[in-house]
């Protein structure tokens, strides 16, 4: 078997195409006008004024976004040094229940329920949990039975708040 081609290896010329015709295209109407009124040397007063009043505008716009944005980002600093304080005011007392929730499996269950409500305020989504008297009074005798200081409960009664 020959893989080599030759030039002599095309018997007929009927087989190649013959080329399309050129075509020509109009891209705009030379008709229209483009001109009309318009004068390079002579520009109105009326439109320079309405041009400074436009980039009087354009720049009180830029400058009350650039405040937005400033306000935004301060408010932004605000919201993660809040984060920063509420994480380390529950992170020893979380870690503590979890170690205890380990041993006893009454622990594991009541911290398998705050941890979530925990980490919402922890994160600013929530400032409070609103919970019925039955949750309220079992969480707080599960957290007294564990002998907890006193300014830790305070912050479980910051966060857990009857209805």
């Amino acid at each position: 078997m020959n893989t080599n081609l030759q030039i002599n290896d095309y018997e007929s010329e009927s087989e190649i195409r013959s080329p399309d015709e050129t075509q020509t295209h109009q891209l705009i109407d030379d008709s229209i006008n483009f001109n009309n009124n318009f004068n390079n040397n002579n520009f109105n007063n009326n439109n320079n004024d309405d041009y400074i009043i436009n980039d009087y505008d354009l720049e009180m716009a830029i400058s009350e976004s650039i405040k937005e944005e400033e306000e935004y980002q301060k408010n932004q600093l605000k919201i993660l040094e809040k984060i920063q304080i509420r994480i380390k005011e529950f992170d020893k007392i979380l870690l503590y229940i979890k170690r205890i929730s380990m041993i006893d499996n009454e622990i594991l269950d009541f911290y398998n329920i705050i941890q979530p409500i925990i980490d919402c305020y922890c994160g600013c989504n929530i400032e409070n949990y609103k919970c019925d008297e039955v949750m309220y009074n079992k969480i707080f005798n599960i957290l007294k039975t564990i002998r907890i200081s006193e300014s830790e409960l305070e912050l479980f009664k910051k966060v857990f708040v009857r209805e």
